[in-house]
């Protein structure tokens, strides 16, 4: 899927303009052909070894995508 390409790999912030990770994953949903939520992985030297979170942004909160995505807020789901 050419969506999923192209969002990961892009760095998120939220509307502070703190770093919240770096997409790695999209949820798709077949049944109404949209995306319904993005998996970051935590940006930095703990993602480096490993030792990152991962955190789910629901797509609700996406501002805009472009050469970064944008959210609203700052506290999601930790996994």
């Amino acid at each position: 899927m050419k969506i999923n390409n192209d969002l990961i790999g892009k760095e998120v912030i939220d509307n502070l303009g703190d770093q919240i990770g770096v997409v790695e994953d999209v949820e798709w949903n077949p049944s109404s052909n949209s995306i319904e939520s993005l998996e970051l992985k935590e940006a930095g030297v703990s993602a480096k070894l490993g030792l990152g979170e991962k955190t789910i942004v629901p797509i609700n909160l996406v501002d805009t995508i472009g050469d970064k995505v944008i959210v609203r807020g700052h506290h999601f789901t930790k996994e």
